[in-house]
């Protein structure tokens, strides 16, 4: 049963799902171990939670015969971020399907008695905790903004329809077993969901990616809307275009893309767009990561970036490797998934489409 509080510490106004005293929450800041629906939970509050200032919420599930203390220790560093961190504890050493309902009812009861935006809320689940998480990552009610499998694999699960606004990640290592789950995740939810990729640390077996939690940190906060140009890590980008053209310049085959941004167009829906769902589609990476390519700031590059063609933020400019222009791409029309796709395809080295894609 959820723990009571006491009438004589608190009362709870809710409205529209949050609970309306800014200063009457229930858990303190930081971390704490909390007794919820009969399950050990480890939570972490950031500091200054309140209405105006709503949470995002992050609830991971462990692996068969790991703690809650384990997973909050891991995503411990997001909680000055805004995340409100949620590490349930199984009744046993692994998920039952009663845990995983309770664990639901965890989070509902979060949404209302902490000030955390509803649309962003996250499911994470690493090895049996995530061939447990389907009934989380695809819940009719709670919807999760993204949902993320580590160390093992989305399966034996449909995304419903609203998961069209979702976005999957799978991680693990290229060494465990699960690595062809995290594959096959990518397969399965393809155009089923807004964005999915998966994602390797190389030589790394049946354990937590932590070479990997930079990008995932960065991935969740752009799939919720966290937007600042040019903080992009969809590729491996090179330091100056002519580092990226001398990569390039002796391969048979190859070629060379620059992303150009507007370092204020911090509001700008269609740049959000960009670094958000065309440079994370599947295609796209699997084109992309073949090649070399360069981040300039429209403001810094002016220069270079017309004597390149470019007339308008963001563009994307496709070059050939020994660097001779190949393709512009700017503005609403220019930048569509479609023809970026095509881009990156033209200077490929290997322009064949992946099966399953």
């Amino acid at each position: 049963m959820l723990r009571t509080i006491a009438a004589s510490l608190c009362l709870f106004v809710l409205v529209g799902g949050v609970c309306a005293e800014d200063e009457a929450l229930p858990f303190p800041e930081g971390r704490s171990t909390q007794q919820l629906e009969g399950l050990t939970v480890e939570v972490g509050l950031p500091k200054g939670l309140s209405k105006a200032k709503p949470a995002s919420l992050v609830v991971v599930l462990h692996g068969a015969g790991g703690s809650a203390t384990g997973m909050a220790a891991a995503l411990r560093e997001w909680i000055p971020d805004g995340y409100v961190v949620c590490a349930p504890k199984s009744s046993g050493q692994v998920w039952s399907d009663s845990d995983v309902g309770r664990v639901k009812k965890i989070m509902q009861h979060l949404l209302k008695v902490l000030p955390i935006d509803a649309a962003k809320v996250h499911v994470v689940g690493f090895s049996n905790g995530g061939w447990n998480l389907p009934p989380l990552a695809f819940d009719d009610q709670l919807k999760p903004a993204t949902a993320t499998w580590v160390a093992s694999g989305c399966r034996g699960a449909s995304a419903p329809k609203w998961a069209v606004t979702q976005g999957v990640l799978a991680l693990a290592g290229t060494k465990d077993a699960n690595a062809s789950s995290a594959r096959e995740t990518v397969k399965l939810l393809y155009k089923k969901v807004a964005v999915v990729e998966a994602r390797f640390e190389s030589n790394l077996g049946h354990a937590w990616p932590t070479k990997l939690m930079p990008y995932f940190r960065w991935w969740m906060g752009t799939r919720e809307g966290r937007f600042v140009p040019g903080v992009d890590m969809n590729f491996a980008w090179h330091d100056s275009l002519e580092s990226a053209i001398a990569t390039e310049r002796d391969k048979k085959k190859g070629g060379v893309f620059v992303y150009a941004f507007d370092p204020s167009a911090t509001s700008d829906a269609h740049a959000k767009a960009l670094q958000r769902d065309i440079f994370m589609d599947p295609l796209v990476r699997f084109y992309g990561e073949q090649v070399s390519g360069v981040k300039l700031d429209g403001t810094a590059h002016r220069e270079a970036l017309v004597a390149l063609g470019v007339k308008s933020l963001p563009a994307v400019v496709f070059l050939k490797k020994d660097g001779k222009v190949k393709k512009v791409l700017e503005g609403k029309k220019g930048l569509k998934l479609r023809k970026v796709t095509s881009g990156f395809r033209s200077i490929a080295p290997n322009p064949k489409k992946p099966a399953g894609l």
